[in-house]
């Protein structure tokens, strides 16, 4: 952002700036920022970086304001980008939209331009506009983890399944949440007819949490072939199973025989609802 007609002695404070910026000194930041303004008032990369420090500080009107100077010089796809942040982290999605279109008309492989129009699109659940802007990070960045989640997910409420695994394949080794991965891994694989993957992924996705780590055995016994004989009348161990636990506090080993049960009944939206609420219990 910045350009080679800014004097040289004012590219001296921007940098005095950024230095105290990164230490944490903000105030002292704010006052060179606004220093190198007076020197040089077409600076644009100072007014955007007066309204980052404003943003952390968590004082949006402020950095709306730099932003919007800035803009009044240049409409620079980065600064278009943080003036829609602002905006989104205020849920207004249209606005913010606004300034994120803008900012790929003026940088149509802007990364974080495409991500962001994507992740607005995602909330409002316009799932088909969201894909297009993903499909245009993931082609800048395949191991884009946050763009890769989101996509899994919009196959997965797609029944893409397939597509919700390569999805997976392409941030398994990067993700924080190992739990959650193998959890999507082991549903999308159950809708596949992977009955083997399926439980192997849900094993891992429960050992990820210490406290399921004795309950390997009792679900790799579970597999399809082995229903049978484990469950026997299916509709009766889920409907005594149902019943006993409106009448007690449940363990984490019936949360898991419930959620198998629904999951070889083909009532897998009621096994993951389970997963997924005992999950947020213990989080």
């Amino acid at each position: 952002m910045l350009t080679s007609s800014v004097p040289r002695d004012v590219v001296l404070i921007y940098n005095n700036a950024l230095e105290l910026s990164n230490s944490g000194q903000f105030d002292k930041a704010l006052g060179e920022y606004r220093r190198a303004i007076e020197a040089y008032p077409q600076f644009v990369a100072a007014y955007n970086n007066i309204g980052e420090i404003h943003a952390r500080m968590g004082d949006s009107e402020k950095a709306i304001e730099a932003y919007l100077e800035a803009l009044k010089i240049d409409k620079h796809y980065r600064v278009l980008l943080n003036l829609g942040v602002e905006h989104f982290n205020r849920k207004n999605y249209t606005q913010a939209l606004k300034y994120f279109s803008e900012s790929i008309s003026r940088e149509p492989r802007f990364l974080e331009g495409n991500y962001y129009s994507g992740l607005v699109h995602y909330n409002r659940e316009e799932f088909k506009k969201a894909e297009k802007f993903l499909l245009v990070v993931i082609g800048l960045d395949q191991r884009h983890v946050k763009a890769n989640l989101l996509l899994s997910h919009i196959y997965y409420e797609g029944k893409q399944y397939a597509r919700a695994i390569e999805c997976l394949d392409r941030i398994k080794d990067l993700a924080e949440d190992r739990s959650f991965i193998n959890r999507y891994y082991g549903f999308c694989n159950f809708y596949l007819g992977r009955y083997d993957d399926a439980v192997k992924y849900l094993t891992e996705a429960l050992e990820c949490r210490p406290e399921y780590a004795r309950f390997k055995k009792y679900l790799e016994n579970m597999t399809y072939e082995k229903r049978i004989r484990e469950i026997g009348d299916l509709e009766r161990e889920i409907s005594v199973l149902e019943e006993d636990l409106s009448n007690r506090d449940a363990k984490v080993v019936d949360l898991t025989k419930l959620s198998m049960l629904y999951i070889f009944k083909g009532e897998y939206r009621k096994a993951e609802k389970l997963i997924q609420s005992h999950k947020k219990k213990l989080a």
